[in-house]
């Protein structure tokens, strides 16, 4: 049985076995819709693609095996979690591997069957713990047998149509909160942060419900692409001289087409792009050579979420970043000790030698103010100095 990881481990890499699972809830629904023939083939090319996406969102952790399939419509890949320098914590680990699977296997059935097809079914993609340490896959599947089947739990349909949801990303539906950003020098506001919120009242009001359907859809660049727009128009309202800071995936960073969402230059003014974690990033070098059209344009790049999820503080040098935010995780756990607040200062100043500005997120006590400003940090956003309000009244109150 799946059980709960410690928070807290030393650098290296965990003894327990994880295992990305990726499971069709109705396996014989591709034979039903293509025959036994064709379908022999495509389950040869899923298992194929899905070892390719295994290496792609694992490629930070010790694989253990390929893509094994113990029962029909069900891929298990077993690996080790690595730890980090700043601390571990599975779960956030576990999200963001999950959160990129689920949108790269989306992506890969509508390839496969055609998104005609693909958009009737119905699949779970999880991340699974087994504390025993052997990776036998059929003792693995025997263990987790029940934490696959309650995955279907915890992952269901969209509370939304497909149709709905194209809707709510062709209207003016997207809305935002705003949270501010302080300059630690003298605790002054400098910037805010837009936080992406579904329709009022909606049942994808949520960002994590609005995600989830995105990537379940198979929209999740549609979804990024409508955030940034609706973003943009938002910061035209916003007076000198505070900046917007405004959350994109790496694959839609693209100055081309991030130009055509603002044709007009001065719209990267006071501009902050900070690059999510939904997906990795698998060639950084290249990457900070796409953001140099919109830093020329006076945008600036921030990376969110240092040390958790997919960025990690060795690609801080390759990507070149003016911001790096440090992991809300990290914050929270600063108050821990001097051996975390010796880590978190080291990587403190690797961060300004870089070139960066450090910021920390996630500051909710007066303890934790006064220990990122010894660590050096210059920016911090958090539940201390305000939390993320509608836009709109933060915009007419300034």
């Amino acid at each position: 049985m799946a059980r709960p990881r410690s928070r807290d481990r030393p650098p290296g890499q965990d003894r327990s076995v994880h295992v990305l699972v990726f499971r069709l809830r109705d396996p014989l629904k591709i034979e039903s819709m293509h025959g036994s023939r064709v379908t022999d083939a495509v389950y040869h090319d899923l298992t194929k693609r899905f070892e390719a996406i295994a290496r792609s969102v694992l490629r930070r952790h010790m694989l253990l095996d390929a893509p094994w399939s113990p029962e029909l419509g069900l891929w298990m890949v077993p690996f080790r979690m690595k730890t980090a320098e700043l601390g571990h914590d599975a779960r956030d680990q576990s999200d963001a591997i999950t959160s990129a699977a689920t949108e790269l296997v989306r992506d890969m059935l509508d390839t496969e069957l055609g998104s005609a097809s693909a958009m009737h079914l119905d699949f779970r993609v999880g991340v699974l713990c087994d504390g025993s340490g052997t990776p036998e896959p059929a003792r693995l599947f025997e263990r987790l047998s029940g934490a696959i089947v309650a995955l279907d739990e915890v992952q269901g349909r969209p509370a939304v149509s497909r149709e709905t949801f194209r809707s709510i990303l062709a209207g003016p539906c997207i809305e935002f909160h705003l949270q501010p950003i302080l300059s630690l020098a003298d605790m002054k506001t400098v910037g805010f942060e837009a936080l992406v919120r579904g329709p009022s009242g909606g049942p994808v009001e949520r960002p994590d419900k609005l995600f989830a359907a995105a990537s379940y859809y198979g929209l999740r660049r549609d979804l990024d692409l409508a955030c940034v727009a609706a973003a943009l128009g938002r910061a035209s309202k916003l007076p000198e001289p505070y900046w917007l800071s405004v959350n994109l995936g790496p694959d839609i960073f693209d100055a081309a087409v991030l130009r055509r969402l603002a044709p007009e230059p001065r719209a990267f003014r006071r501009r902050v792009f900070e690059i999510t974690e939904h997906l990795p990033i698998s060639e950084p070098r290249k990457f900070a050579e796409r953001s140099k059209p919109l830093r020329r344009r006076g945008a600036r790049v921030a990376l969110d979420d240092a040390g958790c999820g997919f960025l990690n503080m060795s690609m801080v040098t390759d990507l070149s970043p003016n911001i790096v935010k440090l992991c809300i995780t990290i914050i929270r756990r600063i108050e821990g000790g001097p051996s975390i607040l010796g880590t978190v200062r080291r990587t403190v100043e690797r961060i300004r030698k870089a070139g960066a500005t450090p910021l920390a997120e996630g500051v909710e006590t007066e303890g934790q103010l006064r220990l990122v400003k010894e660590c050096g940090f210059e920016l911090a956003q958090g539940w201390l100095f305000g939390k993320p309000r509608p836009a709109g009244q933060v915009l007419s109150s300034l």
